[in-house]
């Protein structure tokens, strides 16, 4: 598959997004933790791992002959993500505070989390963007070989 000027583009945007979803992610992990003492990195490190570094794989991917796979894992990665932070946004508030969290962690925490969600709709809708790039080029492609 060559790869035209329109999927380079939106490739490169999607890698853009992503690094600043994985910057975002691990502040509003960490803030998380200083909020919220029932909280720990380290007992969501498998989700934080997988949440940060797999969509930063599958974008480098977006670029080369892998770009249609890549996309669809991808998108599915970014509304896995999506979901699962909206749902430990709302499961994850203790209704007994045990200490009082500085008021620069929860500004820093409410800031990242609604930029996170942001980035993550950003790059929903730049890598659909790119997925129907692809398929363009590959239906023109066949288009042409018969």
């Amino acid at each position: 598959m060559v790869l035209t000027e329109n999927i380079r583009m939106l490739a490169k945007q999607a890698l853009y997004i992503i690094l600043a979803h994985t910057i975002l992610l691990t502040i509003n992990i960490y803030s998380h933790a200083k909020i919220d003492i029932l909280f720990s990195p380290g007992s969501n490190l498998f989700y934080s791992l997988f949440f940060c570094f797999v969509p930063l794989i599958t974008v480098f991917l977006l670029a080369t002959k892998f770009a249609r796979q890549a996309a669809v894992v991808t998108i599915g990665i970014l509304a896995a993500v999506l979901v699962y932070n909206i749902f430990t946004r709302f499961a994850a508030v203790s209704l007994f505070p045990v200490r009082e969290a500085p008021l620069f962690w929860k500004i820093l925490y409410e800031g990242s989390y609604g930029l996170l969600l942001i980035s993550e709709v950003i790059g929903l809708w730049i890598v659909i963007k790119l997925l129907k790039e692809v398929h363009k080029q590959t239906d023109s492609q066949a288009g042409t070989k018969s």
